[in-house]
């Protein structure tokens, strides 16, 4: 981590101190979900199943960066990104003494309160993520004298604080309760690396200020989780919305 932060200074003082630098909060609202691969353990049935039961996840992310212009039409964005990934993972139609999870329980009730005892295990990882992102502009003209858009790419890197399971049963519980908090059945990489490729949009709200909006694809280059049997990565789909401020 404090490699990254050392390389993330360096750039910034090889840029040309007399160029732009703005600060900009933002928050990104995205779509997650992963790529999964069984081992030489795996059978094609456990696979099979697991890529039946797993769903897409909303996911949200936010923090602060740097927009640092390099010149008039191209700048580069680091910053510091609390990043959330996610997916869900369903499992139907529970019957009577079935287990939901070694750390749950069994299905102890035979009332019918639901027609399917579903439960929905939502795999959640939290990153310290630092992107760095070269953004450049798609035309030297800017539209309304206020609007200029930009395609960007870069990388990020991605260390974990935290991934926890969180089961939800709708409609039915096990010892009086439907909700449950547990760790992870994965083991989780503590670093990553993520592609980033995107776009950028920006609004001039006044001669200090714009507004921004940034669609994104992140995906990463190494394995997010993996057991015995199957690895997989965790990528997503966002849009980062955000001002910025001339400092």
């Amino acid at each position: 981590m404090k490699n990254i932060i050392l390389f993330a200074f360096l750039i910034v003082s090889a840029l040309d101190l007399s160029a732009q630098v703005r600060l900009e909060a933002f928050l990104t609202p995205a779509v997650g979900y992963r790529q999964l691969s069984g081992t030489k353990f795996a059978s094609n049935q456990l696979t099979d199943s697991l890529k039946n039961a797993d769903r897409a996840r909303q996911n949200w992310s936010g923090g602060l960066k740097l927009v640092l212009g390099i010149d008039k039409y191209s700048a580069l964005q680091i910053g510091v990104n609390y990043k959330g990934l996610s997916f869900m993972r369903v499992r139907e139609d529970y019957q009577f003494h079935d287990t939901v999870h070694p750390k749950i329980g069994r299905v102890l009730d035979l009332s019918q309160t639901v027609l399917s005892k579903d439960a929905y295990f939502a795999h959640r990882y939290r990153y310290l993520s630092v992107p760095i992102i070269y953004q450049k502009a798609y035309t030297r003209k800017v539209f309304n004298s206020k609007m200029q858009f930009y395609v960007t790419t870069g990388l990020e890197f991605d260390f974990l604080i935290k991934d926890k399971m969180f089961v939800n049963l709708p409609g039915w519980s096990i010892g009086g309760e439907d909700q449950f908090e547990i760790e992870s059945d994965y083991e989780s990489s503590q670093v990553n690396l993520s592609f980033n490729l995107g776009s950028r949009f920006e609004y001039k709200l006044s001669e200090r200020s714009s507004f921004s909006a940034q669609p994104a694809f992140n995906f990463p280059f190494l394995v997010t989780a993996k057991d015995e049997f199957v690895q997989f990565r965790m990528f997503q789909f966002g849009v980062s919305v955000g001002v910025n401020y001339l400092l």
